[in-house]
């Protein structure tokens, strides 16, 4: 029996062709759904960009405000801050005016390029003759006695950035000269470049200079002018010099020590009674001459109350109612213990006829200094101490001229460094063969090393000591001399290095 025909089978051409359809029909689909997708993905990001555009306009306005504001504020702390400096600027200045006003001194402020005065205290126009507001608005060139002044001043401030106590001379209102100490500082001030300028008034320590220079020119005149044989004939006092060479005499193996100062009060009797005292305890013997016929006191200081026990005194051998033979005292029972020396005491009289007497009728210097010599080879003496008076006079002159030694004492204060640098400067116009300096009653120790240095540039001499302030040495009233009754003070420490000086020079 025949088969029924099947199916028909399909062409393999026919297949591929319908396979490829239906991956072109899915690759359709597919870009239709990527194209939605992006369509979606558009629309999102644009979307996305509004919002962002948004969000940045909005930061941006948001920003511009900030910048107002901030340049608002600081506009506002600018006008603060300047409103604030020029406040404190106003104080400052105010608070500088009081402290000016108040400064015991003469105290300026110059604008530095052409020195005028923006501002002066009341000081100032008292040391100037004028009230201090009619010197605003000038210069002070019209002050300087010489102009030129103010230009070194300046160039020293540039050199040094300050000046200190640079001694100029100015002029009044009415012409009369002063003499001050300048001092300048740089300051800001009326926001210029300006000077302080602090004065103080030295016209009377300057004249006493001057005054003093004019004593001692007119010392080395004379001594220039009188030869070793000549009278002086000058006098500088009451007595007549008659002959200052007859200090120049004989004193054999005696060592003639004048002891002065030229201001009374400096200690220069006591450190002399104790000097005396200590080198007879060494074992020499020892005359003190109280050649202070003015203010004798040696006697007091060597136990001898109101002159008890003194007969005869120096006056008296001026007078030529007594000898030499007379005058000495033995004052080793007064010391109130043993020494291996000897000491005597040749007494000033304090009577006062006596003394009267001799100051105004005058005496032969040959016989002051003929007491010297006679003296000497009566005791046998191995140093005779001379106290003389303080000052520049007869019994000084004559003493210092024919000490082998000048032993001059002085305080650390201005008017005995200014009369010690007279005193030394007649002192090798005599041609005195050694000269030492004494500086007594320094009130702080801890600057002797600078006190030392300044006196011994100042007067190119030696310092033999240097000695504190002691109330103990200044008041001492008890029976004896200081230095022997208390030999670990530090006064007597002092003395003894200074007799040990005295007695190492005769070696």
């Amino acid at each position: 029996m025949p088969v029924p025909p099947g199916p028909s089978e399909p062409k393999p051409g026919l297949e591929a062709l319908l396979a490829a359809g239906k991956a072109l029909r899915r690759r359709v689909k597919e870009l239709e759904q990527e194209k939605e997708d992006l369509q979606v993905m558009l629309e999102t990001a644009t979307e996305h960009a509004d919002h962002l555009a948004e969000a940045l306009e909005e930061e941006r306005n948001d920003l511009a405000t900030m910048l107002e504001m901030t340049t608002e504020h600081a506009d506002t702390v600018e006008d603060e801050l300047h409103e604030r400096a020029a406040a404190a600027l106003q104080k400052s200045e105010r608070q500088l005016r009081t402290i000016i006003e108040a400064t015991p001194a003469p105290v300026l402020i110059t604008r530095r390029s052409d020195g005028e005065i923006f501002y002066a205290n009341v000081m100032t126009g008292t040391l100037f003759g004028r009230p201090a507001d009619e010197l605003l608005g000038r210069q002070t060139l019209e002050l300087y006695h010489d102009p030129a002044d103010r230009q070194h001043l300046i160039a020293a401030l540039e050199e040094n950035d300050a000046v200190d106590a640079l001694e100029l001379r100015f002029k009044r209102y009415d012409s009369s000269l002063i003499w001050a100490e300048v001092s300048l500082r740089l300051l800001e001030f009326n926001d210029e470049p300006s000077l302080l300028v602090a004065l103080h008034d030295i016209t009377e320590r300057k004249l006493a200079e001057e005054r003093l220079q004019q004593q001692v020119d007119a010392l080395r005149t004379e001594l220039e002018e009188t030869s070793a044989s000549s009278q002086l004939a000058q006098s500088t006092g009451t007595t007549q010099f008659k002959n200052l060479d007859a200090a120049v005499v004989d004193h054999g193996s005696t060592r003639l020590i004048a002891i002065h100062s030229f201001r009374g009060g400096n200690g220069k009797s006591s450190i002399a009674a104790n000097l005396a005292g200590l080198m007879a305890q060494g074992g020499r013997r020892v005359g003190i001459l109280d050649a202070d016929l003015q203010s004798p006191g040696m006697h007091v200081l060597l136990g001898r109350q109101a002159g008890e026990g003194i007969e005869y005194s120096l006056n008296d051998y001026l007078l030529g109612t007594c000898s030499v033979h007379q005058l000495a005292i033995d004052i080793n029972p007064s010391l109130g213990q043993p020494i291996s020396g000897q000491l005597f005491l040749i007494p000033a009289s304090v009577d006062p006829g006596t003394m009267a007497q001799v100051l105004s009728q005058g005496y032969e210097a040959q016989r002051l200094t003929q007491s010297f010599d006679e003296l000497a080879k009566a005791l046998q003496l191995d140093f005779l101490i001379i106290d003389t008076h303080p000052g520049l006079n007869e019994e000084a002159l004559l003493a210092m001229h024919a000490a082998h030694t000048l032993l001059v004492v002085l305080r650390p204060d201005a008017q005995d460094f200014d009369g010690t640098g007279v005193t030394v400067q007649v002192a090798r116009q005599l041609e005195v063969p050694e000269l030492l300096l004494l500086v007594n009653q320094l009130p702080d120790t801890r600057e002797l090393q600078a006190v030392r240095s300044r006196v011994e540039q100042t007067y190119n001499c030696s310092v033999a000591a240097i000695l504190p302030q002691s109330e103990e040495f200044m008041r001492f009233d008890g029976n004896g001399l200081f230095a022997l009754r208390h030999p670990d003070h530090p006064i007597s420490v002092g003395l003894k290095h200074v007799a040990g000086q005295l007695i190492g020079a005769v070696a």
